[in-house]
């Protein structure tokens, strides 16, 4: 005697030749089907009106719908970000500061000037010509770069990480206007650098070296040439 099939029971799809018609009836059955059991189904099993449950992200554990959505907004809302002028900032505004000294200045000299102004006469002689036999032997004064008061908010740099000073020291060769030693990457003393040089002599020995095999390749063409 055969079994009687469980109402419950899904039953198998077809199998074999179908056609596109078959096909599409067999999934509008299965899915009314499942729609149906799952009305029937006992509300505690399938979840049906249940409130749903908040948790911390970090720690799981249950919270109020108010604590979830509170820890969403604050998410979202971005810290506060100090503006500060870095790098090319501050150069822009020394340079506007100049500009602006510069024209407050000229505003109040006359249009016309005279051979005699002691200003235009100090600017030419100051003034280094193409072709000057003696130009090696001027030498032109060199004036320590100012310094605004106000360098962008310094305490707000120094809270950020920027402990640099922006002051130039006594002893920088800027105020001193002596030569400093080169160095392999071609850095010029500044601000934040004095022309000090306090390594073990590294870049001394390599100039050093490099002038040596200069001259030595000299002196070997020399005397490859000179007998002809």
């Amino acid at each position: 005697m055969a079994r009687e099939r469980s109402p419950t029971m899904k039953q198998r799809p077809k199998t074999g030749l179908i056609t596109g018609k078959e096909f599409k009836e067999e999934i509008a059955k299965t899915k009314m089907e499942d729609l149906q059991r799952f009305k029937d189904m006992d509300p505690l099993v399938s979840g049906k009106g249940a409130q749903p449950v908040y948790r911390d992200i970090l720690t799981g554990q249950r919270i109020s719908k108010e604590e979830y959505f509170k820890s969403k907004n604050k998410k979202k809302e971005k810290p506060k970000e100090i503006t500060l002028e870095w790098g090319k900032g501050l150069t822009q505004r020394r340079e506007r500061e100049a500009r602006r000294l510069e024209l407050e200045s000229e505003k109040d000299k006359p249009s016309a000037r005279s051979r005699d102004d002691p200003e235009l006469d100090n600017m030419l002689k100051e003034r280094v010509r193409w072709g000057d036999p003696m130009t090696h032997m001027v030498k032109k004064k060199r004036r320590a770069e100012p310094v605004l008061p106000d360098l962008g908010a310094s305490e707000k740099m120094k809270e950020s990480g920027f402990m640099i000073p922006q002051e130039i020291p006594s002893h920088s060769w800027i105020k001193k206007g002596s030569d400093v030693p080169p160095n392999r990457y071609g850095i010029k003393p500044g601000r934040h650098w004095d022309g000090v040089d306090r390594s073990n002599g590294k870049e001394k020995d390599f100039f050093k070296r490099l002038n040596d095999k200069q001259a030595t390749a000299k002196e070997a063409y020399r005397w490859s040439v000179a007998d002809m």
